[in-house]
């Protein structure tokens, strides 16, 4: 399963975003010239996001396949998953659904049609049914009674009457004989077939076989669906999933150093198998930008394997489900050094063993409904820390009527930036101004990008505990400005590192909230 890219420091990429959309959103006001008069001054805009809010938007906007939770301390994690493997026991365990079993005898036994290795002592039919084929070789009508012993329903043995006249030639067919309802016992893997046939004399007889050799009656299973199976499943190995889960941090063009606190990978099995089964994890890698395969182990597996937990016959808990959890971390496996590594994707295949012990007296069961259902998640806690980390928006600007004034008439411009920061994440930007071919015309500021957000102050947890307040004056000429005003793209380039120059991890908490102000400021000539 492809999933779209998710970037562990997502409060840089919410950042950007923000500057995105508060940059775009309002138009400018137009501004009236007046011959004689020094300085104007007014607001361009004046917003405030609340991190929660902003991160639900990034999952609206490009992370859909994946989900936000709000932890109780207002710290938020991603949590994104690979399909949900579901196998039908039924699908991989197949037992005697249709077949045609030759009678040779008046008495005739034949095995229950099973997996290898499987042994059924009970199987509840719920629809399916027989039909009985006989060939009845002689001058006399024949009637009697076909029986399957280890076959009940109500208490009462089946027990299916018939009447065949002479059939030297041709056969004769029984109807469609209904099962539904009716349970098979049996204590040694095997069914009993038994006619009783009487000639008109009330003779017991036998059908005569059919050229000296071939069986003159025949029992016909046809479309047999069961809702209960009991018995002894032996060692054998089935799949059960292989996928992939795309994890790549970097998400638009993304650079810079990322450390990454307490990944976790999480499996899930829901199991209602009632026999047990062991998960060997034949495959579980992750993959990096170059190819190269950094295996995740973990001391939660012996020997790459690990038990499910599952319903108990013995315990009377048919038709329940019983559930395993696996959480690998920092604590049981290599996963820290792993997501440090910055890997694009995981890979996963897990195959199923039944009863890899081997336990004789392991009494099993299945249900038309029993499954097993396996998924594999990555969680990351919005916690680490980042040292210019770095991404790239395209603006789109319309500086509505200050295009079309004279550069005579402006001596210079002056952009103000004010930040009123509660998030632990600085930030640093540039902005390229573009032409109809995309060329770089001018940038905001001169030289290389600067600050316009200081990350606010933070405990010893990490976490935000004030406001940094930083303005910013951003200076151009008229000359300049004559040259920018007419542009309708802009680049804009932005850097985050996280509290103490991204040296130590930090959380982000839904309810970290920033507030950005921006005005402009015209000095007129007289």
């Amino acid at each position: 399963m492809r999933l779209k890219p998710v970037v562990v420091v997502a409060w840089p990429v919410c950042l950007a975003l923000f500057l995105y959309t508060a940059c775009t959103k309002p138009e400018l006001e137009d501004l009236k010239l007046v011959e004689h008069t020094s300085d104007f001054a007014f607001p361009l805009f004046s917003t405030n996001f609340i991190m929660k809010d902003l991160m639900y938007k990034v999952l609206n906007d490009t992370l859909s396949g994946d989900t936000l939770f709000i932890n109780s301390d207002n710290t938020m994690t991603l949590v994104y998953t690979g399909d949900v493997a579901e196998k039908n026991a039924t699908d991989i365990f197949q037992f005697l659904e249709n077949g045609l079993i030759p009678i040779a005898d008046s008495v005739s036994t034949s095995p229950i049609q099973a997996p290898s290795g499987v042994t059924v002592t009970r199987a509840d039919i719920k629809s399916g049914g027989i039909t009985l084929i006989i060939y009845n070789n002689t001058s006399d009508t024949v009637s009697g009674y076909f029986q399957i012993p280890q076959m009940f329903k109500n208490g009462a043995v089946f027990n299916y009457p018939f009447t065949v006249p002479p059939t030297p030639s041709t056969v004769w067919i029984s109807p469609l004989i209904d099962l539904n309802g009716y349970v098979l016992l049996s204590g040694s893997n095997t069914l009993e077939f038994k006619y009783f046939a009487y000639d008109k004399a009330g003779v017991r007889i036998e059908f005569p076989k059919l050229n000296g050799s071939f069986a003159p009656v025949f029992v016909n299973f046809q479309g047999l669906k069961f809702s209960y199976l009991q018995g002894y499943w032996g060692y054998s190995s089935y799949p059960l999933t292989r996928d992939t889960i795309e994890i790549d941090l970097n998400q638009t063009n993304l650079d810079g150093n990322v450390t990454v606190k307490n990944p976790v990978v999480t499996m899930k099995i829901a199991n209602s198998w009632g026999f047990p089964t062991r998960g060997k994890i034949k495959y579980l890698s992750f993959i990096t930008k170059d190819g190269s395969e950094l295996k995740l182990n973990s001391t939660i597996f012996t020997n790459d394997a690990v038990d499910f937990i599952y319903p108990n016959f013995v315990k009377n808990e048919v038709g329940q489900t019983k559930y395993t959890y696996l959480r690998m971390d920092e604590n049981n496996s290599n996963i820290a050094d792993i997501f440090n590594a910055q890997p694009t994707r995981l890979v996963y295949e897990v195959e199923g063993i039944s009863n890899a012990n081997q336990d004789p007296n392991v009494i099993g069961f299945l249900t038309d409904s029993s499954t097993i259902k396996l998924s594999v998640g990555v969680e990351l806690l919005l916690e680490g820390s980042a040292q210019n980390f770095q991404t790239d928006q395209t603006l789109d600007l319309d500086f509505g009527t200050y295009s079309k004034y004279d550069a005579d008439k402006i001596e210079e411009v002056t952009f103000k930036l004010v930040t009123e920061n509660k998030t632990p994440v600085a930030s640093a930007m540039q902005i390229y101004f573009l032409d109809e071919q995309m060329a770089t015309v001018d940038s905001l500021f001169t030289g290389s990008a600067q600050y316009i957000m200081e990350a606010a102050p933070v405990n010893a947890q990490g976490v935000s505990a004030g406001t940094s307040r930083k303005e910013n004056f951003i200076t151009m000429s008229a000359a300049r400005f004559e040259r920018v005003k007419a542009t309708k793209k802009a680049i804009l380039k932005a850097s985050f590192t996280t509290a103490e120059g991204g040296s130590r991890p930090v959380k982000l908490l839904a309810t970290d909230g920033v507030t950005v102000k921006m005005g402009l400021r015209v000095k007129t000539k007289f």
